[in-house]
């Protein structure tokens, strides 16, 4: 009823926050609704220059994409509406990925987290591990290259540390949350090739296992620490002197509900919990520490359920925590450190001149402060993207430049 004219034709269509977005094939053009109360209103059209069949639609936040069949090309635009009848969302800034992942080999909500193994000494030649929950642990090179794929079964989490004793060997660890069988699954990660070897699983009682992250203190042996979505939390210490994997529960505690994402400040052993409805917490990362939650960051203004992925950006100068806030399609990012001071939140975007779409739904990220060479030289910042759009494929991860990340948010 909205398009009921005879000028105009109905396409694509898309909710925007306080309205809905339709696309004129016909005309090509845009036509904005607001909805105010019980009514309607219509705000100034947007014309789509030099698009002649106008056809796939796609919004994500303020920004929006817009596919011309009859040339492949894509028309990019910010929606501002003119009228503010409804409490505006604040307007983000925006970072475009200059890299992606070759879609993941199985559709639905399958990619999940990432994680990146930095080479010990050529960075160019690192590896960025991402888990598919429906199939296993992927390996990409820093162009988003398949390189390795590890049939293992459901992963959900992944997160790596080095120098961990297989046996006789000094080996890379990674280690995966394993939802078919309620285990950590392990892998040994050649020092030198960046291969990846199944390693062995380590058993857990817990009932659904969800999110997993590793903690190294300066002494050097690796934690494991798993949570299961009933909100309980164990703490596992790996070790393989014969070759053969364990681990030892050292310790055990519970939040309220269902947590996911975790991350260690090896440094300050300092263990970051994500709380998907509540927020944030840090807890002492040592396992003869009494688990005691002080609270980072609530859901609120600038933070939105579902709390996600967790990762830390440690530099020399400064180091900051990067939260998932899923519910608005954003990426928080915080001092790592008490107060914890809030420096604002951005969004992926599309990148049109690379053929790279935007991020959103984001579960698992990543970032490392290591120069990987080329735009990476400050470090990189990895979001899986749970709408992977134009062309509509499935799930992949997305490479931001630290840089870019730093400039948008004016970082000290």
């Amino acid at each position: 009823a909205l398009l009921d004219n005879p000028g105009r034709a109905a396409g694509a269509m898309a909710l925007v926050p306080g309205g809905m977005l339709a696309l004129d094939p016909k005309n090509a053009q845009l036509h904005l609704f607001q909805h105010t109360g019980a009514r309607w209103v219509e705000q100034p059209s947007l014309r789509l220059p030099g698009l002649k069949e106008p056809q796939q639609l796609s919004v994500n936040g303020q920004q929006v994409l817009v596919r011309d069949d009859d040339s492949g090309a894509l028309y990019q635009g910010t929606l501002k509406w003119q009228a503010k009848p409804v409490a505006a969302e604040p307007r983000l800034p925006y970072v475009a990925a200059v890299r992606q992942t070759e879609p993941v080999g199985r559709q639905g909500d399958a990619a999940d987290d990432p994680a990146i193994w930095v080479h010990p000494e050529q960075p160019g030649k690192s590896r960025v591990l991402g888990t598919n929950k429906k199939q296993g642990l992927l390996a990409y090179d820093l162009d988003g290259k398949l390189l390795q794929t590890l049939t293992v079964g459901r992963l959900n989490n992944v997160d790596v540390r080095p120098h961990f004793k297989l046996g006789s060997q000094t080996v890379d660890l990674a280690v995966a949350s394993n939802r078919d069988h309620n285990s950590l699954s392990l892998f040994s990660i050649d020092r030198q090739s960046g291969e990846l070897r199944e390693a062995g699983e380590v058993p857990t009682p817990l009932k659904d296992i969800y999110g997993i992250c590793l903690f190294q203190p300066a002494s050097g042996e690796i934690y494991a620490i798993a949570n299961g979505k009933d909100g309980t939390f164990l703490q596992y210490r790996l070790s393989a002197p014969d070759g053969r994997v364990q681990g030892e529960l050292v310790r055990q505690f519970k939040v309220d509900s269902q947590p996911e994402g975790c991350v260690a400040d090896d440094q300050r052993q300092r263990l970051f919990i994500g709380e998907e409805d509540v927020g944030v917490w840090a807890v002492d990362a040592r396992a003869d520490q009494p688990a005691t939650l002080t609270s980072v960051i609530k859901i609120g203004a600038q933070l939105h359920a579902d709390v996600e992925g967790l990762a830390l950006y440690q530099s020399a100068e400064r180091d900051y925590l990067v939260i998932s806030s899923q519910g608005n399609d954003s990426y928080l990012v915080l001092d790592a450190a008490p107060p914890f001071a809030i420096h604002g939140g951005l969004r992926v975007g599309l990148n049109a001149a690379a053929g790279i779409d935007g991020a959103s739904e984001t579960d698992g990220l990543e970032v490392t402060a290591i120069n990987l060479g080329g735009p990476f030289s400050q470090g990189m910042l990895v979001v899986q993207d749970g709408r992977k759009r134009m062309p509509e494929q499935t799930q992949n991860f997305k490479f931001v430049p630290w840089a870019d990340v730093a400039r948008a948010l004016k970082l000290p």
